[in-house]
C-alpha cells in the first residue's frame, strides 16, 4: 500500500494538486454560474408572470366592483319593485272594498226598490180582486135573470115552431 501511496505521489505533484483544486473550483464555479442564471431566468419568468397575474387580479378587482355595483342596483331596484307591489296591492285592495261597498249598497237601494214595487203590485192585486170580486156579485143575479130569460124565450120559438102555441 506503501508502494501504491508513494507512486501516486511521485505521479501528483503539488502543482497537479493546485491545478486540478482550480480546475474543479473552476467547473464549481461555472456550475453555480449556470445555477444562477437559471435562477435568475425563473425569477424573471416568475416576475413577468405575477406581472399578469396582477393585471388579471386588477381586472378581476374591477369586475368584481362593476359586478357589486350592479347587484346593490339589482337589490334598490327589487326593493323598489316590492314596494310598488305593496301599494298596488293596497290600492286593488282599497278598490276592490270600495266596489264592494258601492255594489252593497246598490242591491240594498234595488231590493228596497223592489219591496216598495211588491207592496205596490200586492195593493194593486187586492184592489184588483176586490173589484173582481164586487163585479161578480152584480154580474151574478144579472146573468142568472138573462139565461132565464133566454131559455124561456127559446122554448117559446120553439113551441110557436111546433104550432103548439
Amino acid at each position: 500500500m506503501e508502494n501504491f501511496m508513494n507512486k501516486l505521489a511521485e505521479k501528483i505533484s503539488a502543482q497537479d494538486i493546485i491545478r486540478a483544486n482550480s480546475q474543479a473550483e473552476a467547473a464549481e464555479a461555472q456550475r453555480i454560474k449556470q445555477e444562477a442564471e437559471h435562477y435568475k431566468a425563473q425569477l424573471e419568468e416568475i416576475k413577468h408572470s405575477s406581472e399578469e397575474y396582477k393585471a388579471i387580479l386588477e381586472e378581476m378587482r374591477k369586475d368584481a366592483g362593476e359586478y357589486k355595483s350592479q347587484l346593490q342596483e339589482m337589490k334598490e331596484d327589487s326593493k323598489a319593485y316590492r314596494q310598488k307591489l305593496e301599494e298596488n296591492d293596497t290600492k286593488i285592495h282599497d278598490v276592490g272594498v270600495q266596489i264592494y261597498r258601492n255594489v252593497q249598497a246598490v242591491i240594498e237601494k234595488s231590493q228596497d226598490k223592489n219591496k216598495e214595487d211588491i207592496k205596490d203590485l200586492q195593493n194593486r192585486l187586492e184592489t184588483l180582486q176586490v173589484t173582481v170580486e164586487t163585479k161578480n156579485s152584480a154580474f151574478l143575479p144579472l146573468t142568472i135573470i138573462t139565461m132565464i130569460l133566454v131559455i124561456a124565450d127559446l122554448a117559446f120559438n120553439i113551441l110557436r115552431f111546433l104550432g103548439i102555441i
